[in-house]
């Protein structure tokens, strides 16, 4: 039976991108993009699944407080979503956890480590234990995670790269960016991302070592990045 997927987008640039598409198609997955700031997802409960795209959040986004709201039915719901960067943030605070400012920001390229749970979690079933990661943030899930959060991949960066639910692996999150086009979206973040508090816009040096960089991931991330959306698209409650 197919599956009818809702995907809700934070901002212009910040689309959901050639590889959800592909492997959605692939999948018999139909996808109805909603642009928050421009719609409302109200009739979200005829929908198998939710992805959350990512984005650099803010004041200047007032649908979050709806958005907030409109997770916390669907965790109600108890049907699978997946949440990429803010997606992440929007996920876990209404999951109970806090979301505030990492020790440092993180920007560019990091290896991700998955944790013992994280090994035996669905989504990264055919995953090693080490993947690679893009970033681009300054707020982070904060320790300790509610008792109702299970911790599935770290990094050196960030304590929570991802997490999901107790009892309920189909409600996930990732805190890396969700790979609108590697390294397409390298340069959207450095065009569209923004300067980070402390760090100011990136210096040209630090943005051609970042390209470079991404053209030599992309075969790597856009496989990985594949078979984690596979992984999820076969979820079930």
């Amino acid at each position: 039976m197919s599956k009818s997927v809702l995907v809700l987008q934070h901002a212009d640039w910040q689309k959901p991108g050639p590889v959800l598409f592909q492997v959605a198609r692939e999948a018999g997955v139909s996808l109805r993009v909603v642009q928050m700031w421009r719609e409302s997802a109200a009739d979200f409960a005829e929908f198998d699944a939710l992805i959350l795209l990512g984005g650099v959040g803010g004041q200047h986004m007032p649908f979050l407080g709806e958005e907030g709201r409109l997770i916390r039915a669907w965790m109600d719901l108890n049907r699978p979503c997946l949440g990429f960067n803010l997606g992440c943030h929007l996920l876990a605070e209404a999951a109970g956890a806090l979301v505030g400012p990492g020790h440092a920001p993180s920007l560019g390229f990091i290896d991700g480590h998955l944790t013992h749970e994280g090994r035996k979690h669905p989504l990264f079933h055919g995953i090693g234990r080490t993947c690679r990661l893009f970033k681009w943030h300054h707020r982070v899930i904060l320790a300790p995670l509610p008792r109702n959060m299970v911790l599935l991949a770290t990094s050196k960066d960030c304590m929570v790269e991802a997490c999901c639910l107790e009892g309920r692996p189909h409600i996930v999150g990732l805190q890396c960016d969700n790979y609108i086009d590697i390294p397409g979206d390298v340069g959207l973040w450095l065009r569209c991302g923004g300067a980070l508090p402390g760090q100011g816009q990136c210096d040209p040096g630090f943005a051609e070592e970042l390209m470079g960089l991404a053209q030599g991931s992309a075969d790597e991330m856009a496989a990985v990045f594949e078979r984690l959306l596979r992984n999820f698209f076969a979820m079930r409650r």
